[in-house]
């Protein structure tokens, strides 16, 4: 098997185990956080949703990430969305703290 080709395997899987899980990482952490800015969900059930979310779109990325025809284009769209999900994350207030023990 040549040389390039071994690498591009490994590439894809990187991008879709590594880059998967980084995305998956910060899909969760952001979509708990919304519900809680939004007053959607309490702090246990957005935690219980963000991970049903975050398997969703694990298993998704995987299955793009295999499926697409450039490495290129599967890096590119992977670190977009980490970046996105990061900002989306640290640039949007949390919960006020007296909302937080109100819940309790």
């Amino acid at each position: 098997m040549p040389t390039s080709r071994i690498w591009l395997i490994v590439s894809r899987v990187a991008a879709a185990v590594l880059g998967g899980y980084v995305v998956t990482y910060w899909a969760g952490a952001a979509v708990a956080k919304m519900a809680m800015e939004w007053d959607l969900l309490s702090r246990a059930d957005a935690g219980m949703f963000s991970g049903l979310v975050q398997l969703v779109v694990y298993v998704a990325l995987i299955i793009w990430v295999c499926a697409t025809a450039s490495m290129r284009k599967a890096w590119l769209v992977v670190a977009m969305l980490t970046a996105l999900l990061v900002g989306v994350t640290e640039l949007t207030p949390g919960p006020r703290l007296a909302e937080r023990a109100d819940r309790r």
